[in-house]
């Protein structure tokens, strides 16, 4: 059935300006005979049209779930409550976000947020320090109490097994820390066993 813009309006699905720029926004349709101007009505095969609209109308409301599917995600994954309801309007939005930047600042402020960068850096020069002292630990030991060489060579060793322990935790940071497997006693076990004796 063939129409003009009036009889698609009377239809109900939107109102006159809604429907003409909807008409006019349309590339080329098979639907749209002839396009209106001055003084010339559109002609529109009407069913067609409104199978066009609701078709429309349902991938914008599909696209809406989605946005507030992936935001209440968001939210969830931010700590907070989503808003209830069948879309998050944008104030919602901004509010989620509002509050999820207050409370970050909020941690920083009570020392319970730190920069990810400033930690490893600290960390970072930390073990650099204790690297280069440990290397001189058995030879310190050395003057101060009289120990063989086998003796040292066990120290060192178990040391070194030590510091591979400790990077394997250090490696391990952030996803569940590994159990203890270091067993230093192991190392000096090995060591004591290698000393001829």
């Amino acid at each position: 059935m063939l129409g003009n813009l009036a009889d698609l309006v009377a239809t109900g699905l939107a109102s006159e300006p809604t429907l003409r720029k909807w008409l006019k926004d349309q590339g080329d349709c098979a639907w749209i005979r002839k396009r209106g101007s001055n003084g010339d009505a559109y002609e529109i095969e009407i069913p067609a049209a409104i199978t066009a609209w609701k078709e429309r109308e349902a991938e914008k409301a599909a696209a809406e779930r989605e946005k507030s599917a992936l935001l209440g995600q968001m939210a969830l994954d931010l700590g907070l409550s989503a808003p209830s309801g069948p879309s998050i309007s944008i104030a919602d939005r901004r509010a989620l976000i509002e509050e999820e930047i207050a409370a970050t600042k909020l941690g920083q402020l009570r020392r319970e947020l730190v920069s990810v960068l400033s930690v490893e850096a600290a960390v970072g020069d930390i073990l650099s320090r204790y690297a280069q002292r440990a290397a001189t630990y058995g030879a310190r030991l050395a003057k101060k109490i009289d120990l063989s060489r086998e003796q040292l060579a066990a120290i060192e060793a178990m040391r070194m097994a030590d510091q591979s322990w400790f990077a394997e935790q250090l490696r391990n940071w952030g996803r569940d820390i590994v159990e203890d497997g270091g067993d230093s006693g192991t190392a000096l076990a090995s060591a004591a066993g290698n000393d001829g004796r």
